[in-house]
């Protein structure tokens, strides 16, 4: 896993204190509590009042909500690790189909460059089908409302039950042992990594540091394509066949020619 070492090297070097940094000393804020903290918030942007903080976790039960909650540094930490969660599924979904279409000769993807797929549903009249069957479309070609309709109700519910703590979901049977971040339980992690405490708070600091790798990532992924107007394997491969004059500094100059 990317930079988290095995799991040897203790939780000391994440947690606490004692753990490495980006700055010495950290900000006061920044404790080691959370998974990830590396005591990075220059601008103080998570910084709130003590009492605040407070009167927050007064609730005995309030570590359900997950960490801080109530607090601004609890929400930024929920809305990094969401976003890295969707980062890492949207980092590998960019180029599996552009690897099929490109290495493996699989030609039932419509589009298989990640940029291009919005406009060919709503534009080209392509049909999005999963693994050719028909059952699996949902919105298809019927246009952007009933796009945005199909992701209010697959999303709702799921944000409601997020957004309202993980107990909203018991009266209809699913029970979840662990916080609103992680919830833990067969549903959300059926390999049972949870019951080794260590290990899962290891693992914690893994998906925190690849959500961060998977956002940066994405970011490139989109800039390539506003400059190039390429899938990102497209541009890997033209980089390799001639790294002296595809690359970021050759387009720049392009640019500023």
């Amino acid at each position: 896993a990317s930079g988290v070492g095995g799991e040897g090297a203790g939780l000391g070097a994440y947690f606490g204190p004692a753990r490495r940094t980006l700055v010495t000393p950290a900000p006061d804020h920044l404790t080691g509590v959370l998974p990830g903290d590396a005591g990075f918030d220059p601008l103080g942007l998570a910084r709130q009042e003590a009492a605040a903080s407070a009167a927050a976790a007064a609730d005995e039960n309030a570590w359900r909500d997950g960490a801080y909650a109530g607090t601004r540094l609890g929400s930024f930490f929920e809305a990094e690790l969401l976003h890295g969660r969707w980062a890492m599924l949207a980092a590998i979904g960019c180029l599996i189909p552009e690897a099929l279409a490109r290495y493996a000769g699989f030609d039932a993807i419509a589009e298989p460059v990640w940029w291009k797929v919005g406009y060919s549903v709503l534009h080209d009249g392509v049909e999005i089908n999963y693994a050719g069957l028909q059952g699996f479309r949902i919105a298809g070609d019927k246009g952007l409302l009933a796009i945005a309709a199909c992701q209010l109700v697959l999303m709702g519910g799921p944000e409601y039950a997020r957004k309202v703590g993980i107990e909203s979901l018991e009266p209809v049977g699913i029970f979840l042992p662990g916080s609103i971040n992680f919830p833990g339980g067969q549903l959300f992690d059926p390999l049972g990594l949870s019951e080794q405490p260590e290990a899962f708070l290891l693992q914690q600091v893994r998906e925190q540091k690849n959500g961060r790798l998977a956002m940066l990532a994405m970011l490139g992924y989109a800039a390539q394509a506003a400059v190039t107007r390429e899938g990102p394997l497209e541009n890997l491969e033209r980089f390799i066949s001639d790294p002296l004059h595809e690359n970021l500094f050759a387009y720049l100059a392009k640019g500023l020619a």
